[in-house]
Order: C-alpha cells, then structure tokens, then sequence
C-alpha cells in the first residue's frame, strides 16, 4: 500500500470514528438534559460539530482520490464497547459519560495530530488544514469535559 492510501485508510478510520460517536454524544445528550443543563447544550453543540468533523473528513477523502468506506473501522467498534460500559442507568451516568466522552476526545485528538503529520508529509497541506480546524474543537470539547468532570464526581457522590 503506498502512501496516500495509507492516509486514505486513516481518513476512513477517522469518518467511522465521527460516525461512531454521533450516536454515542446522542444518548449523553439525552443522560445530561435533566441534570445539566449546561452539559447538555455543550454535548448537542458537539454533535452538529461532529457531523461537520465527518463531512470535512469525508470531503478529505474524495480530494486525495479516496472513497469513503461504509465499514465500521476498528476504531468505531472499539468506542462501541467502551460506551456500552458507560450507559448503564445508574447515579453515576453523568460520571461514566463524562469519563468515556473525555477519553474519546482524546483518543481523537491523538488521532487527527496523526492525520495533520501525514498530511503534511505527503504536501498535502489543504488536508492538514481542515483537519486542523477539526483538532482545535477536539481539544475545546477535551477542555470543557476536563472542566466538568469535577463536579460530576462530586454530584454523583452526593446522591450517595
């Protein structure tokens, strides 16, 4: 496999990663609605920016002469397993999410700083910089969750 398709097939993996956590950032949108407001709103913005991150990375594809690929990738099935952990109905959810959210986030920051250095390597600096408006709300939503996940612990312990 050259090159290209080397980034192609990483490309793939990340358009099924985006695709994979819109339904996860769904059901933790819903878990929040009633206990925080305020994660709630940040979640569901998130998820109209993960449909972007999706369609900016489907697009990256086609531009280097790629196709998307309707497999699941490795990576989607292994953030299946870890929210299947996460949505059990109990009154630590808020801290399970938060903790599997704030994770994927930074699975995916490592993924798309990955991506950005294959990019650039192979001049392919368009690419790298779309990627890069992705990796910039990565690293807000990794920033917000880290902010939050204080007080998700302390409500969680509250209600005893």
């Amino acid at each position: 496999m050259e090159s290209r398709e080397h980034l192609i097939a990483w490309l793939n993996d990340a358009y099924a990663m985006e695709q994979a956590l819109e339904e996860t950032l769904e059901r933790h949108a819903k878990d929040a609605e009633g206990d925080d407001p305020e994660v709630h709103d940040r979640i569901t913005r998130h998820i109209e920016e993960t449909r972007g991150q999706a369609q900016t990375v489907r697009g990256c594809i086609e531009s280097l002469g790629g196709q998307v690929s309707g497999a699941k990738s490795s990576f989607a099935n292994m953030f299946g397993a870890m929210q299947g952990m996460a949505n059990k109905p109990l009154k630590d959810t808020m801290v399970k999410n938060a903790l599997a959210d704030y994770a994927a986030e930074h699975f995916e920051i490592a993924s798309y700083r990955a991506l950005i250095e294959g990019a650039r390597h192979l001049g392919e600096d368009t690419v790298a910089d779309q990627l890069t408006g992705i990796l910039r709300q990565e690293e807000e939503m990794a920033r917000f969750l880290e902010e939050k996940l204080p007080a998700a612990v302390r409500d969680s312990l509250a209600q005893g």
